[in-house]
């Protein structure tokens, strides 16, 4: 038993790297799990920011293991060099994964309490449809957007989760449904450009925005939710804080500095520019983030 977990936690250190990057991926998520603290709770812990964390890595490696599975077959034809379709990992091994992160988000929940335990159910049972494609199979798949928008949802439902890791009732009123509206473009922003490829990368799968959209309307899309990103932070920010010029200074002056990105990239269409452009983006929320905690706790 013990031969076997390790030998699956090495497979599993090669395959995160490629398919689900620990470390970078909770450098992501801290900045919105610090400015969802500050909204929740006056005094957020660094326990509770712990909890979210956990939570968070392990719900998110649940669907990617769960998308792993099902979207095995189409990856076999579309994207034969994955670590899955190599064999640097299986698939039982990664269910072996899976149950391990499941355990761990549940047990997470329990501490938090019953709200996060309830939402955590919510959460797992919407993923369960979504692994079953709603038990509606191909034919959810041929609407590329509306396949991508449901799928959506479990990222959503995971921010309502985070909020109650913070307050148990949690207040609803104006500041929180700008919080929970910024958190959610930035999402679909990350989801987003994740699926932008360049010209010759789309691939045989049509599973690309720039596949649907092409190259240039594509970009211009995430240039587009990119400043509606920035106006939510600013609607967040003022509704703390009466600085109110200063923050619209702040807020689009950091989205036009990301604009020289975007416009590199919609010319030399390398993977070097597509990097720099979504590490801009994500410096931009990051710094979106940590604003709204500081705002919110001084």
């Amino acid at each position: 038993m013990i031969k076997r977990t390790l030998k699956i936690s090495s497979r599993f250190y090669a395959y995160q790297k490629d398919r689900f990057p620990l470390i970078i991926l909770a450098i992501s998520l801290f900045p919105a799990i610090l400015s969802s603290g500050a909204i929740m709770s006056y005094h957020p812990t660094f326990l509770q920011m712990g909890y979210a964390l956990i939570a968070s890595i392990t719900y998110l490696l649940h669907i990617r293991i769960i998308d792993e599975h099902r979207d095995f077959d189409h990856d076999n034809v579309h994207h034969s060099t994955r670590p899955l379709q190599i064999g640097l990992i299986s698939k039982d091994e990664l269910r072996y994964v899976d149950i391990l992160a499941v355990s761990i988000f549940i047990f997470t929940a329990i501490n938090i309490g019953y709200l996060a335990l309830a939402v955590a159910i919510i959460m797992l049972g919407y993923s369960y449809l979504a692994e079953k494609e709603f038990f509606i199979g191909e034919k959810i798949r041929r609407y590329f957007f509306g396949y991508n928008a449901v799928n959506l949802v479990q990222m959503l439902l995971m921010q309502v989760f985070v909020y109650t890791v913070f307050a148990n009732p949690f207040p609803f009123n104006k500041l929180i449904i700008f919080h929970f509206l910024f958190t959610s473009i930035g999402t679909i922003i990350f989801e987003f450009v994740r699926k932008l490829k360049i010209p010759g990368d789309d691939g045989s799968g049509k599973d690309t925005y720039t596949w649907y959209l092409g190259f240039n309307r594509s970009i211009s899309i995430y240039q587009a939710l990119l400043f509606l990103n920035a106006t939510l932070f600013f609607l967040v920010a003022t509704t703390i804080s009466t600085h109110t010029i200063i923050l619209l200074f702040f807020a689009f002056g950091l989205a036009i500095l990301t604009v020289p990105s975007i416009l590199i990239h919609k010319r030399k269409k390398t993977h070097l520019t597509d990097q720099i452009m979504q590490l801009s983006f994500l410096l931009l929320y990051g710094v979106f983030n940590i604003a709204i905690y500081f705002l919110k706790i001084n």
